[in-house]
C-alpha cells in the first residue's frame, strides 16, 4: 500500500501474449500451446505478485482464467482422469489470488484523503490489516510447495497427458470445432442473458464469467476465423468487453460492500462512511444492468461464427 514501492515496482508484470495457432493444428497441440503461455504467466508474475505488485497478481488471475477457459473449451477433445485433482488445485490457487485482488480493488476506490481521514478509526485499521494477511496468505502459498507442485503437475499434464488423444480427434480439424464450440458458447451465453434483469448478484457474477471466458477463447481462436468475419468478430468482442465492464462494476460494487460490512462486524465502526465508497444506489444499478442487456440484445444479431 506504499505509494512510493507500488511506483517502484510498475512495469515488472508481465502481460498475455496471444500464441500463434494454425489451422493445420490439432486441437490437442492448439489446446496445449495456449497452456504453455498461461503457465508462463504464472511463473513470470510471481515474485511481482508476492512483493504486492497489483498488476502482477492482475495479470496471474487473468492467466489463470485463461488456463480453466481452454480447458473448458477443449474439454471434448481432450479427457483426462488426472484434471480433476489438478482442477481442484487450481481453485485452491483461485481462491488466494481472488481475495487479495477483491481487497485491492476495493482499497482503489478509497481516495487518499478519507484513508488520512480515517487513519485511526477501528474500521480503516481493519481495512489494511485484511489487505495484509491477504497478499501475506498469498505470498506463502506462491513460495509453497504445493504451488510449484501445481504448476509441476500442470506442466506434465499439458506436455503429455493428452497425446493419446491426438490420433482419436485427428478427424476434426482446429478450425471445424472452433467454429462449432464458438457457436455453442455464444448461443449458451445470449440464452442466459435473456433473464439478466432478473438475476441476483451471484448469478450476474457467473454471466460475467461465462462472458468473460468467451471473450478469451475469441481472442485466441478467433485468428483461425475466414478474414470477411473479422469485422464483425471486433464488433463482437467490442459487446463483450462492454458486458465485462458493466457486470464487472455490479459484482466489484457488490464485493466492495461484502467486504465492508465484514470488516466492520468487529470494531465498533457501523462502515457506512466506507459502504458509501461501494453505492447501492438501485437507479444506476439498474441503468448498469439495462446497458448490459441491450448489449447482449445486439450481440445475438451479430454473425461472427
Amino acid at each position: 500500500m506504499d505509494g512510493s514501492r507500488s511506483k517502484q515496482r510498475q512495469g515488472r508484470h508481465r502481460r498475455y501474449k496471444l500464441p500463434r495457432l494454425t489451422a493445420t493444428m490439432t486441437c490437442q497441440e492448439a489446446f496445449r500451446a495456449i497452456a504453455r503461455g498461461c503457465l508462463d504467466d504464472l511463473a513470470a508474475n510471481q515474485q511481482a505478485t508476492c512483493e504486492g505488485d497489483r498488476e502482477a497478481l492482475h495479470q496471474m488471475r487473468i492467466a489463470l482464467t485463461r488456463l480453466r477457459a481452454a480447458r473448458s473449451f477443449f474439454s471434448s477433445s481432450i479427457p483426462s482422469p488426472e484434471w480433476s485433482p489438478l482442477k481442484g488445485e487450481l481453485k485452491w490457487l483461485n481462491k488466494r489470488l481472488s481475495r487479495a485482488r477483491d481487497l485491492d480493488v476495493a482499497l482503489k476506490r478509497l481516495p487518499s484523503s478519507d484513508d488520512t481521514r480515517l487513519q485511526a478509526q477501528s474500521l480503516g485499521r481493519a481495512w489494511r490489516k485484511a489487505w495484509s494477511t491477504s497478499h501475506r496468505e498469498l505470498s506463502c502459498a506462491l513460495h509453497s510447495r504445493r504451488y510449484r507442485i501445481l504448476l509441476r503437475d500442470m506442466s506434465i499434464w499439458i506436455e503429455n497427458g493428452n497425446r493419446s488423444q491426438d490420433s482419436l480427434q485427428s478427424s476434426t480439424s482446429l478450425t471445424t470445432y472452433s467454429d462449432r464450440q464458438l457457436d455453442r458458447w455464444h448461443k449458451k451465453l445470449i440464452k442466459k442473458s435473456r433473464a439478466l434483469e432478473d438475476m441476483n448478484a451471484s448469478q450476474r457474477h457467473r454471466l460475467r464469467i461465462r462472458s468473460k471466458r468467451l471473450r478469451y477463447a475469441l481472442e485466441i481462436l478467433g485468428q483461425l476465423l475466414p478474414s470477411q468475419s473479422h469485422a464483425s468478430v471486433r464488433e463482437y468482442l467490442k459487446s463483450l468487453r462492454k458486458t465485462q465492464k458493466y457486470l464487472g462494476q455490479l459484482n466489484d460494487a457488490e464485493q466492495g460492500r461484502v467486504i465492508a460490512t465484514t470488516l466492520a462486524k468487529p470494531t465498533r465502526d457501523d462502515g457506512a462512511g466506507w459502504r458509501s465508497l461501494f453505492p447501492t444506489d438501485r437507479k444506476a444499478r439498474e441503468r448498469m444492468i439495462k446497458a448490459a442487456a441491450v448489449t447482449f440484445r445486439k450481440m445475438a444479431e451479430l454473425k461472427p461464427f
